[in-house]
């Protein structure tokens, strides 16, 4: 007859087993509790950050980019909540682009995005003219109204030789 196994119940396998239950799972295709965090500080222009380091962390918990369109990688964002707005996609533009980009795309007219963003966050957007509905703020975050009822949110970098 085979050995049975008797059940465990000392501390340090109780506490292994609770901490695992409890930490959330940080896995492609689950976002961080961390992500909203780091993107508005980033679309708002108010952190530092790499074509780099954001493609990697878009990989790591968003999986591989839908496409590569207009020097960016665009990546599904699973509706995540950005300056109280739903957002179905970021982007992060390539290496080899003139620009550091980090962007999010929301499902939403501008101006409804722009009042729960300046709600949420605390800053406000000031007009730009031009052709088409586009507001800056006072750290360099940019909102475009496009065509398609949608907006973009992004903080560009431009590279000038001086940052690796």
């Amino acid at each position: 007859m085979p050995p049975t196994l008797k059940p465990t119940t000392s501390p340090c396998f109780l506490l292994a087993l609770l901490l695992g239950m409890a930490l959330p799972a940080a896995t492609a295709g689950q976002l961080p509790t961390h992500f909203g965090d780091k993107m508005e500080a980033a679309l708002s222009c108010r952190s530092e950050w790499s074509n780099d380091w954001w493609r990697s962390y878009f990989r790591q918990y968003l999986d591989e980019p839908l496409r590569i369109w207009g020097e960016a990688e665009w990546f599904a964002a699973q509706n995540a909540k950005l300056g109280d707005n739903t957002v179905s996609e970021v982007f992060v533009s390539l290496p080899s682009s003139g620009a550091l980009m980090v962007g999010a795309l929301i499902p939403a007219q501008i101006e409804t995005v722009r009042k729960k963003i300046e709600a949420s966050m605390g800053f406000t957007f000031v007009p730009l003219a031009g052709n088409y509905p586009r507001y800056l703020s006072k750290f360099g975050s940019v909102l475009v109204g496009l065509p398609n009822d949608q907006t973009k949110w992004y903080c560009a970098r431009w590279n000038l030789g001086n940052r690796p």
